[in-house]
């Protein structure tokens, strides 16, 4: 018993854990210190010097890509003044909080999966995801904090902390958006209307609290330019998308705007203008089928599931959007997560590899300086798009055919 037990190494955190948890903060610690970022490090900063002139609601009206919310819009402020009286460089102090977070999503695994022998290799694997590592500690932006506050929301709800649970996310609202789009899973994951009720309202209210003094000075700015955002078409100066359906798998992989028919084109036009809608509707789709799964785990695998769709159906998309699903992955099929973080990592590290110029990521990120891309980068971000947009489907045609199964009829009693 002894020597099998000694064999099943995964079952417990040993050396080879403790090496991995060294090893990414080393390297986290090598990318927040010496590398500069990409350029949204650069546009943080100019957020942040914009909101000390300005103040915040000149900040909103002076910028239209002002889109963050007031909490973090003041906090990164704060830390700008931090670094002009300290001299520590604003790209170290604005990304070395989401490298710890990322350490607490980590641990945050590990009491997710605390049933599972394979835990510790999830959170390991986790730790040394490229992605996680690229996002929480080089890309310079507040991602990575999503994935964060929504795990931290359903370990506390697994364990029947209603309070701490709404907390969680309403400050994950405080940083960022996107765990919006959960909160139709989550409250399938709660018991009843009551405290369903009871969660949104305290979830809400501590959402307000920050966005209050904003929203008296200047309801309609806040609205549209935080509200109302619903991210960016992002192209090269040569025309090259970064991402999304229409663009790269109908405009990029099969044939260009030109050849197609004028009606083809019409098609296209209206379901790349409605895609976010449309992405919208299969979420709330995907999660009503999948209403009944009722653990923290099989939540968890929701959630992964609702991104992916994001991902595979939305037009407006950024790199580090990935950040928002990365520890998901691991409640989902091991070769979906293998398949998902290969192509997504294989996009995002060859693309950052090539504008910066070495696999270091040292030196300037320029992303306006290179107008065209190498084939290893187009093909990795035509598999990773095909793939995220036919998992998509997968997901959505299971849980309508799980639905619509047959259910044994119960046995009646001798």
């Amino acid at each position: 018993m002894d020597a099998n037990n000694e064999c099943r190494w995964f079952l417990r955190p040993g050396v080879w854990f403790w090496c991995a948890i060294a090893l990414g903060a080393f390297i986290r610690f090598y990318l927040v210190v010496f590398t500069a970022g990409t350029r949204d490090v650069e546009i943080w900063e100019q957020h942040a010097r914009d909101v000390q002139t300005s103040g915040l609601i000149g900040y909103y009206h002076g910028d239209p890509f002002a889109n963050h919310p007031p909490f973090i819009s003041q906090d990164e402020s704060v830390l700008l003044r931090i670094s002009d009286a300290s001299g520590i460089p604003f790209r170290i102090l604005l990304r070395a909080p989401f490298a710890l977070v990322d350490l607490g999503t980590t641990f945050l695994l590990l009491l997710l999966l605390g049933k599972s022998h394979w835990r510790f290799v999830a959170a390991a694997a986790y730790w040394l995801n490229p992605l996680s590592i690229i996002f929480s500690a080089y890309h310079g932006n507040t991602d990575s904090a999503i994935a964060f506050f929504l795990l931290l929301c359903i370990w506390l709800l697994s364990k029947e902390k209603l309070l701490g649970a709404a907390v969680a996310l309403g400050v994950s609202l405080w940083i960022k958006l996107p765990g919006l789009l959960a909160i139709p899973a989550l409250l399938f994951f709660i018991s009843n209307w009551r405290k369903r009720l009871l969660f949104l309202f305290i979830a809400g209210l501590t959402a307000l609290s920050t966005y209050l003094p904003a929203l008296i000075q200047d309801a309609k700015i806040v609205y549209a330019n935080v509200f109302g955002y619903r991210g960016l078409y992002i192209y090269t100066p040569g025309g090259v998308p970064v991402w999304g359906p229409i663009r790269v798998l109908v405009f990029s992989i099969i044939a260009p705007p030109g050849q197609w028919s004028e009606q083809s084109r019409g098609v296209f036009l209206f379901l790349w203008q409605q895609a976010w809608h449309i992405t919208l509707a299969l979420l709330l789709l995907l999660t009503w089928l999948r209403r009944s799964q009722p653990t923290a785990n099989a939540v968890c695998a929701t959630i992964g599931m609702l991104y992916t769709i994001v991902y595979g159906f939305s037009e407006s998309f950024a790199f580090q959007y990935f950040a928002w699903v990365l520890p998901f992955w691991l409640f989902l099929n091991p070769w979906f997560c293998v398949a998902a973080v290969i192509l997504a990592s294989g996009y995002v590290y060859s693309l950052y590899w090539f504008l910066c110029g070495n696999p270091w990521l040292l030196g300037k990120w320029d992303f306006a300086g290179h107008a065209y891309w190498p084939p290893v980068v187009i093909g990795f971000r035509n598999l990773a798009m095909l793939f995220f947009f036919i998992s998509g489907c997968v997901f959505l045609v299971s849980a309508i055919w799980r639905e619509l199964a047959p259910r044994p009829k119960p046995k009646r009693a001798l």
